[in-house]
């Protein structure tokens, strides 16, 4: 029998979700359990049928690939590794016709002769699996003479058309909005796309295509000229929104699919007591696991913060409270990021008198200033985009500003939140989230101090943030985040110092104490003040008035 559309149709979007779901396109054998035990398609058919849209969809798509080529050659310049792709996509289509049409024939005489040549029991498997591989062979031969291979061409080649359309359109979307100055041509989005597909495809033991999908697709944007974070990220968010849509549509196939499915299966089984399936537990269980890695994954995927800058900021006087009046007699000056102008640069606030100086115009977004010990320079972290915000640790730049003649200078590559050592010979700094750097400002020299899963007794998993150096000894304050949440001391000798909650711990500058925001404040938050030798904390400041939710306490170096 063969089923029709609408059946057909559900069983694709079902087979599609599994597909996705299970590495090494494990899923392909969901459309033959769906077909042959849900509508009674004999299994060479059902194999045979599969074997064949597997083929010509890869015909397809090596059909888009040198379409891509023959675009490059006449405007953008070919890249040798699509041509490479071109070529095996080719062989491998080769492979499969002449596997599946004359090589199964030979196959199966192969097998049919060593039956008769086996005694026993050997015999008797040998002879049912040449029985099975001749009915296999004769359903791929009525397929060839009934004159559709055309037709499949042309089917898979639109289906393979639409589905690409619809990630472009999903990837001009998410790139127009979060990286506004990516290039978006369709010819370099479609080969990242492409490639992100074939990663996902891999014998990989990656559940739902996750890493894999990001690792091809972002390689790919790397080769055609994108920056790293950029390319991962757009990766990422493709991949999630993508399974999103194919895991509802999936789902809603596979319900409808067994509701109407189940009287067949009941007239077919009527004699049967009802027993416990293990095929419907794994498929709830697979269910479930894929939702809480999807859960997972857009969480994940929000921790890297807004996608788009924030609306322009403006200076708003408190309601209560003295003002910069309560300032009377301090004199120095603070420097801090905000985003007044339009993007966030940096500025810097006189004291007592209250002048505003606008230290940087640069395009991108500049945060976490750290004034110098002797009050004459600013390093900060400069992000590798427009626009990305502070939640995300991976794509920013650590650079230096001098404050007397603006100059500035580019410390280090893939650095952030940096901070002065108490002599202002070094600048420590975070890259990748989990390793501590050192750097020589006069030299440029780096060396990693501490890095999580290697030289630190914490897992890999674990991030650092808001490192602080004590002015002696070689302590330093840090914030665990991710593997691990709490905010500790790290001795000089690797040892660790578990203060608690909280985060943005830091040394005073002459390192009889420390400080730290936690919860517990007015409007949640509040600064507390600890002692370094037994760690207990101690409420020292929650501001009165509105802005009582506190973040970024600093205290001044003199």
């Amino acid at each position: 029998s063969v089923p029709g559309f609408f059946h057909l149709l559900l069983v694709t979007a079902s087979r599609n979700m599994f597909v996705d779901m299970l590495p090494a396109r494990l899923g392909e054998l969901s459309y033959v359990a769906m077909l042959n035990r849900g509508y009674r398609v004999g299994l060479p058919a059902c194999l045979s049928s599969l074997a064949i849209s597997f083929a010509f969809d890869l015909a397809a798509l090596g059909l888009i690939i040198a379409a891509l080529v023959v675009h490059q050659l006449f405007s953008l310049g070919v890249e040798p590794w699509v041509i490479g792709t071109l070529v095996m996509v080719g062989l491998v289509f080769a492979f499969l016709l002449v596997l599946l049409f004359p090589g199964l024939r030979w196959a199966t005489r192969l097998i049919e002769t060593l039956a008769l040549r086996l005694p026993g029991a050997a015999g008797r498997l040998t002879a049912r699996l040449g029985a099975f591989g001749a009915k296999l062979a004769g359903v791929l031969e009525k397929t060839r003479a009934a004159g559709i291979l055309g037709r499949l061409v042309a089917l898979s080649l639109g289906v393979r058309v639409a589905k690409y359309l619809g990630f472009y359109t999903l990837f001009a979307g998410v790139a127009a909005v979060a990286f506004p100055q990516l290039d978006t041509h369709p010819v370099h989005a479609l080969i990242a796309l492409i490639s992100a597909e074939a990663g996902a495809s891999m014998p990989l033991p990656s559940f739902m295509g996750f890493g894999s999908y990001e690792a091809a697709g972002m390689l790919a944007m790397m080769a055609l000229g994108a920056d790293r974070a950029a390319s991962l990220l757009i990766m990422l968010s493709l991949h999630v929104l993508s399974q999103i849509i194919d895991y509802a549509l999936g789902g809603v196939a596979l319900i409808t699919f067994a509701i109407l499915t189940r009287a067949a299966v009941r007239r077919t089984a009527i004699a049967r007591p009802m027993r416990f399936s293990w095929y419907g537990l794994t498929a709830i269980l697979l269910f479930l696991a894929g939702a809480a890695l999807l859960a997972v994954e857009t969480r994940s995927l929000k921790k890297l913060g807004a996608l788009q800058p924030p609306d322009s900021g403006r200076e708003v006087r408190p309601a209560a409270g003295p003002g910069l009046e309560g300032l009377a007699g301090v004199e120095g000056f603070v420097v801090w990021s905000s985003n007044r102008s339009g993007n966030h640069d940096l500025w810097l606030r006189s004291l007592p008198d209250g002048a505003l100086r606008q230290l940087t115009t640069h395009p991108h977004t500049e945060y976490y200033p750290r004034v110098s010990p002797d009050g004459r320079r600013v390093v900060f972290a400069r992000s590798q985009q427009p626009w990305v915000s502070q939640r995300n640790k991976q794509p920013w730049d650590v650079v230096l500003l001098d404050l007397d003649t603006g100059r500035e200078r580019l410390l280090a590559k893939n650095g952030n939140v940096p901070t002065w050592s108490a002599d202002g010979r070094r600048v420590f700094f975070l890259r990748n989230a989990n390793q501590l750097v050192e750097l020589e400002v006069a030299s440029g020299k780096e060396a990693v101090v501490w890095e999580s899963g290697r030289n630190l007794g914490v897992r890999a998993s674990v991030q650092l943030e808001t490192p602080s150096f004590a002015p002696r000894g070689g302590a330093v304050a840090v914030t665990f985040r991710g593997g691990r949440r709490a905010t500790a001391v790290i001795e000089a000798d690797g040892a660790i110092r578990v203060v608690g909650d909280g985060c943005q711990l830091t040394w005073s500058p002459d390192g009889s104490y420390l400080f730290h925001v936690d919860h517990g404040g007015r409007q949640q938050n509040a600064i507390y003040r600890t002692d370094p030798a037994t760690l207990k904390p101690e409420l020292w400041f929650d501001a009165p008035g509105e802005f009582s939710h506190e973040y970024f306490p600093r205290v001044a170096n003199t």
